[in-house]
C-alpha cells in the first residue's frame, strides 16, 4: 500500500463540485487536504453545496468548509486526522513555490482563466525541474446535467491549454432572421427584445443585468412580443429572463456528484500507482441529459500548444 503520510491535495473550490471533492477526498482518507476560494456563501448555494448551512451566510466558503470538516475528526490514511486547511483568496496570487509544495491539485473551478494560469504554472514547474517535479491537475467541470473530468500530467499528456477546444459554448445563438420574423420559442423574444430593441430604445446606454429597471423592461418587453406571435408566456418569468439574459446554466447536484467521484477516482488511481500516462483515457465526459451516458478517451497533445509544447 502506498504511504500516505507525506501526501498533500490542493483543492481548487469549494462550491457545488467542490464540495463533493472536499467531502470524498476526506473520506478517502487523505490527510492533507488544502482549499482556496475566494467567494462567501450566498443563501443560493445550500440546495447543492452541503457543507454550508443558513448560519454561514456571508462567510468564506473554504473556511467555514475546512471547519465543517475538521470538526468531524475523520480518520486520516495515515493513522491521523483529516485536517483541511483554508485560503480566503484569489489562487493567482499564490506563486509557484505553494503550488509545487503539493503531490497533485484537483479543481472543481467554473473559471477557465484560473484553470490556466495553475495549468501554466504546473508546466513551468515540470520543465523548471527537467521533470524531477511532475505534479498532476485533475480538472473537473460541471454544465447542468453534462460534465467533464480531465487527467493531465504535465509533460506526459494534453496540458489543459490543449483542451481549450473542448469547452462547451457559453451561449446558444439564434439566427437573426428567426427572432425577427418567426420566433418559436420564449429564448427567441428575449433575444429579439435583447439584441435589437433595446439598442432601438436605448441606443446611448448599455444593457446592465443586474439593474431591476433594465431587467423589467426586457421582461415586460418580451411578454409582449410573445403573446404577439402567439408564444406562450407563462415561462417568461424573472428566474428565466435572467437565465437567457446572462447565459445561466444551472448547477446540478447529482452531475456535480458523479464529476467529483470521477475526479477522485483518478486521484485513487494516481495515489496508489495505477494510473499509466501511455494507455489510460485522460479526458472523461459525462451527459445525464437524456439517460446517463459517459465515455472516455485519449486526449492528444497539440504538437504547437504555447504552454507545454516546449515539453515536446
Amino acid at each position: 500500500m502506498t504511504d500516505l503520510s507525506n501526501v498533500s491535495v490542493l483543492v481548487l473550490g469549494a462550491g457545488g463540485l467542490g464540495c463533493e471533492i472536499l467531502k470524498n477526498l476526506a473520506m478517502q482518507g487523505i490527510p492533507s487536504i488544502h482549499v482556496v476560494d475566494m467567494d462567501t456563501i450566498e443563501l443560493t448555494n445550500l440546495n447543492r453545496q452541503f457543507l454550508f448551512s443558513e448560519a454561514d451566510i456571508g462567510k468564506s466558503k473554504a473556511h467555514v468548509a475546512a471547519e465543517f470538516i475538521n470538526g468531524k475528526r475523520i480518520p486520516a490514511a495515515d493513522g491521523t486526522v483529516v485536517r483541511v486547511t483554508p485560503y480566503f483568496q484569489d489562487l493567482t496570487l499564490f506563486d509557484k513555490r505553494f503550488i509545487a509544495s503539493f503531490t497533485l491539485i484537483v479543481s472543481g473551478l467554473d473559471s477557465i482563466e484560473a484553470r490556466r494560469f495553475v495549468n501554466t504554472q504546473l508546466v513551468q514547474i515540470t520543465l523548471e525541474t527537467k521533470y524531477e517535479k511532475c505534479i498532476p491537475f485533475i480538472d473537473g467541470g460541471s454544465e447542468g446535467w453534462k460534465g467533464h473530468c480531465k487527467t493531465i500530467i504535465p509533460g506526459f499528456t494534453a496540458c489543459y491549454e490543449c483542451s481549450l477546444g473542448t469547452l462547451p459554448s457559453k451561449a446558444e445563438s439564434y439566427p437573426l432572421c428567426t427572432i425577427a420574423n418567426s420566433p418559436r420559442l420564449p429564448e427567441h423574444v428575449i433575444e429579439y427584445v435583447l439584441t435589437v430593441q433595446w439598442p432601438r430604445e436605448f441606443p446611448d446606454q448599455e444593457f446592465d443585468g443586474d439593474q431591476d429597471p433594465h431587467l423589467n423592461w426586457i421582461i415586460e418587453r418580451s411578454i409582449q412580443r410573445a403573446r404577439l406571435f402567439g408564444i406562450d408566456d407563462t415561462a417568461l418569468t424573472r428566474e428565466f429572463v435572467v437565465g437567457v439574459v446572462k447565459n445561466i446554466i444551472p448547477s446540478v447536484a447529482s452531475t456535480n456528484a458523479v464529476v467529483a467521484a470521477q475526479c477522485c477516482n483518478e486521484v485513487t488511481k494516481l495515489l496508489y500507482n495505477i494510473y499509466d500516462p501511455e494507455s489510460s483515457p485522460n479526458f472523461v465526459v459525462y451527459n445525464g441529459d437524456d439517460g446517463c451516458f459517459s465515455y472516455s478517451f485519449t486526449h492528444e497533445r497539440l504538437p504547437d500548444c504555447l504552454i507545454c509544447g516546449v515539453l515536446q
